[in-house]
């Protein structure tokens, strides 16, 4: 079958009028780039690293420090509890590995045993996920504290030196050493806040649904 030469001749218009406009928005776009780059350049930026404050500096060396404490007796807790359990589990999968089918199916109570360990294994790990949320928790709320402070310390030295803009170190790829204010922030954070009340949170023990379980 023949190509309707018309036809041809329409779709590369077509397609020139979609390479122009592609151009022009390109073009466009490159001249809002050089304004913005421009306007920003006539203005005072300043950059600081939260995430190495919270890391650094005292206060959050100390949740850190608290936070590992709770962590660890959250383990030790689920650990008494998996034990029992293992004992438990070893014990049945003594008594079943020399069981035929036809042998368990006439043993109600092994049967009894095994479902009853299913459900203490599966509260073990909703358990489990509960504490994992509880910590989370608490972390957040210790860090709020200091995101308060943090932002009051922000706000001083951007009236200090006259800042227009302030950026976090994450959303810039390259800033010379003298717009990077991190390490006078870690400086005045140490000596406004040094440490702050870390309390374990905890969470209500609901029945199991899809809805009511903590999420991971």
């Amino acid at each position: 079958m023949k190509e309707n030469p018309s036809s041809s001749i329409q779709a590369q218009g077509s397609n020139m009028k979609l390479i122009k406009a592609m151009n022009v928005a390109i073009a466009f776009c490159l001249v809002s780039i050089v304004f913005s780059t421009s306007a920003m350049a006539q203005s005072t930026i300043l950059v600081v690293d939260q995430s190495r404050v919270l890391r650094d500096s005292d206060v959050g060396k100390h949740i850190q420090r608290q936070l590992q404490s709770i962590a660890k007796q959250m383990g030790t807790e689920l650990q008494s509890q998996l034990n029992p359990l293992a004992t438990e589990r070893d014990k049945l999968m003594n008594e079943l590995k020399n069981m035929s089918v036809d042998a368990l199916k006439s043993r109600p109570d092994l049967q009894k045993r095994a479902q009853s360990l299913k459900e203490k294994v599966d509260k073990s790990k909703r358990e489990e996920a509960y504490k994992q949320r509880e910590l989370q928790v608490t972390e957040q709320k210790a860090l709020a504290k200091v995101n308060a402070k943090l932002t009051t310390i922000l706000d001083t030295l951007v009236k200090e030196r006259n800042a227009d803009i302030l950026v976090d170190r994450s959303l810039v790829m390259f800033a010379v050493p003298s717009v990077d204010i991190t390490d006078t922030v870690i400086s005045r954070m140490n000596s406004q806040m040094r440490t702050v009340s870390v309390i374990r949170e905890r969470l209500p023990r609901n029945v199991p649904t899809a809805a009511s379980a903590p999420k991971q």
